[in-house]
């Protein structure tokens, strides 16, 4: 229950609202279920629960309903206060994929339907929360931030198709340092999410800027010589030269926004960059600003590809991903150098070259392609590779599978073994039997759990490995003495006969 968008908890709180303001209710109820499948007789069983709340009580209830009853109760004491008749918001979750059905649409509608007859309530509405946007609201509710700026030169951007409003200004960097600090005084790097890198530190753009910064003669031409930074916000405010931003990100100036953070005891008062503010919502045009405000420093077009939502929900799904060791939780690298700095050490990273790499070769099975450059195979294998509605597990499955190859791989172990190590991957892949659908989630998953955890027994895992050595050894043996056995990994007659 909210009040004025306050959540309350007690009478005397609520006592305490309306002694001094007018009221806007909203009543919230959620249900969550953990079956990847919508029951129409569940709905309706949820919905008769929320009209028994507001209307005769035939069910025997908990303690704790008893007490939201009576609050709610309370609630409307208070109805003279209300500027209108409160609002009801009904959430049903589960870790499905909302897939639009008449049945289930015509239970929601009867359901709302029977509730409107109460006649408490000025609007009513149902919306199904399926994983991937509780994904996306985990993540808002998570990254929300409201930051105030003061801007001493700005002007407005012409009207702009798709933007609400934008602005050109020079941001002193004083102010720019309290923008993208949290409540502790630390950089906030969640304002830089957006962003097709992380910091990179030491390059020689980075040190020039560095130097720039550190000579109090040459700071004064920071805002002359930098590129400045691009800020994209859900809402922008503004109160004479003070700007209110809201769920903002930071997607171009993420290198210059560190090193003025990492400096910032030695800027002067004065010392200014460049800023570019634009209120926006639409996730394509927010992923077009980046890819143009990024042009501007060397980046190239595959680096944009991590962008796209499936990468940000692969992100998520591997660091959601519990394991009985925590040496055995792998983090998919969406961003360059994003985990330096933090615990995760090589051994845990997944980058996006042995991703693609380890998915051509697993699950494509054309670990020959596997060795080409990421960019490469990006448009070799576009519609095949990180497409929407395929499950995340083999993604997890051929990072794993790679990660423990090249474990076994370190130092002079195996040396010889490494360049095979995509048929290696897909031989041991294989032995599990056919893969499921990539889109059957729930198959891949059992597929993968079983795959997952004999890659992190070491015995199996030893085991396997060295089975599908041997089966590359006898093959290339039987090739006979002409056989180019140095390149066997790159002749594909040879491996797809192999890889049967």
């Amino acid at each position: 229950m909210f009040i004025n968008d306050v959540f309350v908890e007690s009478s005397t709180q609520i006592d305490e609202i309306a002694a001094k303001v007018r009221l806007d209710v909203d009543f919230a109820f959620l249900q969550a279920k953990t079956s990847k499948r919508l029951s129409a007789a569940e709905i309706g069983s949820f919905i008769q629960g929320v009209r028994e709340f507001f209307s005769q009580r035939y069910m025997p209830v908990n303690d704790d309903i008893r007490s939201m009853r009576s609050l709610s109760d309370h609630i409307f004491n208070y109805s003279v206060k209300m500027r209108g008749k409160p609002k009801l918001h009904l959430f049903y979750c589960y870790t499905g994929t909302f897939r639009s059905d008449e049945t289930i649409n015509a239970r929601v509608e009867a359901g709302k339907g029977d509730l409107r007859n109460l006649n408490y309530f000025s609007e009513i509405d149902f919306t199904f929360l399926d994983a991937n946007l509780l994904q996306e609201r985990y993540q808002e509710v998570n990254l929300r931030v409201e930051k105030e700026i003061i801007i001493d030169e700005y002007a407005n951007l012409p009207v702009i198709s798709g933007i609400s409003q934008a602005y050109i200004g020079v941001l002193r960097c004083k102010e720019l340092v309290k923008l993208i600090s949290n409540s502790d005084g630390r950089l906030q790097k969640s304002l830089f999410n957006e962003n097709v890198r992380d910091f990179l530190s030491r390059n020689p753009v980075n040190d020039e800027i560095s130097q720039t910064i550190r000579s109090k003669e040459k700071q004064s031409r920071l805002v002359a010589l930098n590129n400045g930074i691009t800020i994209v916000a859900r809402g922008i405010k503004i109160v004479g030269k003070k700007f209110t931003l809201t769920d903002f990100q930071i997607v171009n100036g993420c290198q210059t926004s560190h090193i003025i953070f990492d400096n910032q005891k030695g800027i002067l008062g004065d010392t200014s960059v460049p800023v570019k503010m634009i209120e926006a919502e639409d996730r394509d045009l927010i992923n077009e600003i980046v890819r143009a405000t990024n042009r501007q420093t060397e980046v190239k077009d595959e680096a944009f590809e991590v962008l796209k939502d499936f990468h940000k929900k692969l992100e998520r799904f591997f660091g959601s991903i519990e394991t009985d060791d925590p040496g055995n939780m792998l983090v998919y690298e969406r961003r360059k150098r994003q985990y330096a700095g933090s615990t995760y050490n090589t051994k845990d990273i997944v980058t996006i070259t042995l991703l693609i790499g380890g998915f051509v070769s697993c699950f494509l099975e054309n670990p020959v392609d596997a060795v080409d450059y990421y960019g490469v195979l990006l448009k070799k294998y576009s519609g095949y590779i990180f497409e929407n509605g395929q499950s995340m597990w083999p993604y997890l499955v051929s990072a794993t599978i790679m990660k423990e190859i090249e474990k076994m791989c370190v130092g002079k172990a195996r040396r010889g073994v490494w360049k095979f190590r995509f048929i290696l991957a897909l031989l041991i892949r294989k032995s599990y039997g056919e893969a499921p659908d990539l889109k059957d989630d729930k198959n891949q998953k059992n597929y993968a759990r079983q795959i997952i955890s004999d890659c992190h027994d070491h015995a199996k895992f030893l085991t396997k490995l060295t089975d599908a050595e041997r089966a590359l050894a006898y093959a290339i043996n039987a090739q006979g003495k002409d056989f180019d056995r140095a390149n066997a990994h790159q002749d594909r007659r040879f491996v797809d006969k192999l890889c049967l």
